[in-house]
């Protein structure tokens, strides 16, 4: 939906006089740029059929447009902003549910060029560690901070240049890589591909064109297809797309992670710049972490994510993403018990394992 200059000053004068509002703006400028692509082909091309639903101009699929609550953010969205949003003809009431309205952002063009116009539209998503505070501020937990800063300020330099370097993270789910991982994928213009997936990688390269270009779990890549595609993309920045016999040209920063070296073919991971990262062996550490990063990005309380947090000392397979999953699936400590008691019974409990470990040498 276009808007006029008269509507662009009506917004221009709200900003100044409630600074803070620019901020909410961001937020929800963040929130519809990860949202606002086709699921099937990852493109941001997107015909309107109605309030919530859209039709892909590239592969056809009809698509639902996920409202937001202010609730779904971290800090929650005031809802003095929402309604002066509304008025502004920005957003738009969706429905209810059970955490109240919902909205829609309708009028993307203007909120970016709003943000253009006080230059934040550039700005890539502030980066950090979760604030810890207490006793766990010993040099040990000081580097780890450091080191987590200093690696993702290291690709983003590269995502800000243009993508001129590529990246492979090697360790287990706990460390560094999952919080690394997990944080590029909120940058604006990130594609999260799951090795050997539909569509295929370059389709994705040739619709999305991403930047970021992240890849977990590199070594599962089984593809000769795939991992042709991304040799020559990572070594040339160019790709040849057999679905529209077109040749892309497309200058990308690839982070791609693995547990090991081992299943990745040595001639891609020459391209990468390595990374080995080490887990983090400190339990308590670990539980602070979770709690926090469920604090931010589920907006549970910290009774709740404290809980959850609790449970990590059960799973040795989960890494950061899985618990942040399992927060989106409860808002109590029961539902919390229940959900995890399953995951006990199917999963590789690191109790289980050293039971059977000692019966063994017994």
């Amino acid at each position: 939906m276009s808007y006029t200059e008269q509507e662009l000053d009506r917004l221009s004068k709200a900003l100044e006089k409630d600074p803070k509002l620019l901020h909410t703006l961001k937020l929800i400028y963040d929130y519809h740029s990860r949202v606002f692509k086709c699921p099937k082909c990852g493109s941001s091309e997107l015909e309107k059929i109605s309030l919530l639903q859209y039709k892909c101009k590239q592969c056809g699929s009809t698509l639902i447009y996920p409202s937001f609550s202010p609730s779904d953010f971290s800090p929650n969205i005031p809802f003095s902003h929402m309604l002066e949003l509304v008025n502004l003809g920005i957003i738009e009431a969706a429905h209810g549910g059970s955490k109240g309205i919902s909205y829609v952002l309708v009028k993307p063009e203007l909120v970016k060029r709003a943000l253009e116009n006080k230059g934040f539209i550039e700005e890539l998503p502030k980066i950090e560690l979760p604030e810890l505070e207490g006793e766990l501020e010993s040099e040990e937990f000081i580097s780890l901070i450091s080191d987590f800063r200093n690696i993702v300020n290291l690709i983003l330099k590269s995502v800000k240049g243009g993508g001129s370097a590529h990246f492979l993270l090697l360790g287990p789910k706990i460390s560094l890589k999952s919080l690394i991982i997990e944080e590029l994928t909120r940058i604006p213009g990130s594609y999260f591909y799951v090795p050997s997936a539909d569509p295929s990688l370059d389709e994705v390269l040739w619709s999305v064109k991403p930047n970021p270009l992240i890849i977990p779990n590199l070594d599962k890549m089984r593809s000769s297809v795939d991992l042709s595609t991304l040799v020559n993309f990572v070594s040339s920045n160019r790709v040849f797309v057999r679905k529209v016999g077109d040749l892309v040209q497309h200058r990308s920063t690839v982070t791609a992670s693995s547990s090991s070296e081992r299943g990745i073919p040595r001639d891609l991971v020459s391209y990468f710049i390595t990374l080995h990262l080490p887990p983090i062996e400190d339990e308590e550490l670990r539980r602070k972490i979770v709690t926090k990063l469920v604090m931010e990005r589920s907006g549970k309380s910290e009774k709740l994510a404290n809980y959850i947090a609790g449970k990590s000392s059960l799973f040795s397979d989960f890494g950061f993403r899985e618990f942040l999953e399992l927060a989106k699936l409860c808002d109590d400590e029961d539902c919390v018990d229940s959900v995890v008691s399953l995951l006990v019974k199917y999963s590789k409990p690191i109790e289980r394992r050293k039971r059977r470990t000692k019966g063994q040498k017994s």
